[in-house]
């Protein structure tokens, strides 16, 4: 059993029927999670800070940096993600106002140059490590192992006291904030999944909806952090969301930026 999943299995075997443990055990994803570094950590990228962006770029109204990353030092972990192995991931977000979000692949020796842009926020480098992430509430990746909306709940969320004791294996794995690369994000009202069948024109009760919501990933999830001044209010968290097939051909014109809260 790989590193990431082994405490992630070990809780859910002693608090669940094996069967159910079974089911949540397989669906679980590794995430890159995003974490200040310190004094000595190895650097993967950085919140905030100044925009390295090719000059010619143009950019939506009120957007700004909001996380970068070097996928060389990213291509050291494992993800569900099919992640270029060179190069600078940007990630663009508006803060303040209603807008895109955006996201720039910038392949290794691209021109860039700095970039003044609204609501520049503290640059704080980021390090990271792997933890094990799991599908939320009924996610569809979820409601197709266990048979649909009302099995999901009666066999994972009904069995008390799971879901409070869940959380607070989270908070061990992930403190607060939880910034992740890959795996699944967070699902208050909809996963992002879901959301991506729904931008195809598809409902729950269609054919194809779960296999068109499982053609969607989450690229990156930003939750709000106080250092970074970056606060839009609610406990809410940025997400970035790509099909696989515009992932792997680096289509990162086609990424669907969605703020989720509470």
């Amino acid at each position: 059993m790989t590193n990431w999943l082994t405490e992630y299995a070990k809780f859910v075997d002693a608090n669940l029927p094996s069967v159910t443990a079974a089911k949540l055990i397989a669906l679980a994803r590794p995430t890159i999670r995003l974490a200040h570094a310190g004094e000595g950590d190895p650097v993967v990228g950085r919140l905030g800070g100044r925009a390295l962006l090719p000059p010619d770029l143009e950019l939506g109204p009120h957007q700004t940096l909001a996380v970068e990353l070097d996928c060389a030092a990213l291509a050291a972990y494992e993800t569900n993600l099919d992640l270029p192995t060179a190069g600078t991931l940007v990630f663009l977000a508006v803060f303040e106002y209603d807008g895109d979000g955006a996201v720039v692949y910038l392949p290794a020796g691209t021109e860039v140059v700095a970039r003044e842009l609204p609501e520049e926020a503290p640059e704080i480098p980021l390090t990271a490590k792997m933890v094990a992430t799991w599908p939320e509430s009924c996610q569809p990746h979820l409601v197709e192992a266990f048979g649909g909306v009302k099995q999901t709940y009666e066999a994972v969320w009904h069995n008390d006291p799971f879901p409070d004791e869940l959380h607070r294996f989270e908070r061990t794995q992930e403190p607060w904030p939880t910034h992740r690369v890959g795996g699944y994000s967070v699902a208050f009202q909809s996963s992002i999944e879901e959301v991506g069948a729904q931008r195809a024109g598809l409902r729950w009760e269609d054919p194809g909806f779960i296999e068109e919501a499982k053609e969607w990933v989450t690229l990156l999830q930003i939750a709000e952090d106080e250092q970074a001044r970056m606060l839009w209010g609610d406990g809410g968290y940025l997400i970035y969301g790509i099909r696989r097939d515009d992932l792997a051909s680096r289509d990162f014109s086609r990424v669907y930026y969605y703020v989720q809260g509470h």
